[in-house]
C-alpha cells in the first residue's frame, strides 16, 4: 500500500514538472507569423537584388497554408528555409557566393535519379512514407546552396526507394502463412 502510495505521488509530481515544459517546447502562432514575415522580407529584398527565387515563395506559400490547421512550429522552421534560400539567391547574385557546379549537378543529378526511384517503387505500391519529404528536402538544400547535405539527402531518399521497390516485389503474390491459415481455421 505504502509503494503504491510513492508511486502515485511520484507520477503526480513529474506530472506537473514536465506538462508545464512541453508548452515551453511549442512555437506559437505570433512566432510563425514573425517567421513568415522574416522570410517575406528577405524574398523582397531578394527581388530588388535581381535574384527571384521561386522555391523560397514557394516554401513562404506553404508555411502560410499551415497557419489554420496549428502547425506553427513547422512554419516556422519552413519559413526559415526560405529565408536561407533567400539570402543564397542574393550572395549568388552579388557575386559574394559560387555555385560549385560540379556539387550543383550531382545533386539535382541525385535528386532526379530519387525521384525516378521513388515513381517506380509507387508504381508498384511500395513508395515509402518519408521519401518524397526527403526529396523535397534535398531540393531545399540545393536551393539554399547546401550540395552537401543535399547529396546526403537524395541519396537517402533514392535508398529509400529502391528498398520500397524492392519490398513490394518481394511481398508481391504474399498471401496468409500457413500458421495464420491454421490459426483461422481451428
Amino acid at each position: 500500500m505504502k509503494m503504491t502510495r510513492l508511486a502515485t505521488d511520484l507520477i503526480l509530481i513529474v506530472l506537473l514538472v514536465a506538462v508545464p515544459l512541453t508548452s515551453a517546447w511549442a512555437t506559437t502562432r505570433t512566432e510563425a507569423e514573425e517567421a513568415i514575415a522574416e522570410a517575406e522580407a528577405m524574398h523582397e529584398k531578394a527581388l530588388a537584388a535581381g535574384a527571384e527565387d521561386s522555391q523560397a515563395q514557394d516554401m513562404i506559400d506553404e508555411a502560410k497554408s499551415l497557419l489554420p490547421s496549428r502547425q506553427y512550429t513547422k512554419a516556422r522552421m519552413i519559413s526559415q528555409w526560405a529565408v536561407r534560400q533567400s539570402e543564397f539567391a542574393i550572395k549568388v547574385a552579388e557575386g559574394d557566393a559560387t555555385v560549385e557546379e560540379d556539387k550543383q549537378a550531382q545533386a539535382e543529378s541525385l535528386i532526379a535519379a530519387a525521384e525516378e526511384a521513388r515513381e517506380k517503387a509507387a508504381s508498384v505500391g511500395g513508395e515509402w512514407r518519408d521519401t518524397a519529404k526527403m526529396i523535397k528536402s534535398a531540393r531545399t538544400l540545393a536551393g539554399a546552396g547546401e550540395f552537401d547535405e543535399a547529396i546526403k539527402a537524395a541519396a537517402a531518399a533514392k535508398f529509400q526507394a529502391e528498398r520500397g521497390y524492392e519490398q513490394a516485389m518481394e511481398e508481391k503474390g504474399a498471401g496468409f502463412p500457413d500458421f495464420m491459415r491454421e490459426a483461422i481455421q481451428e
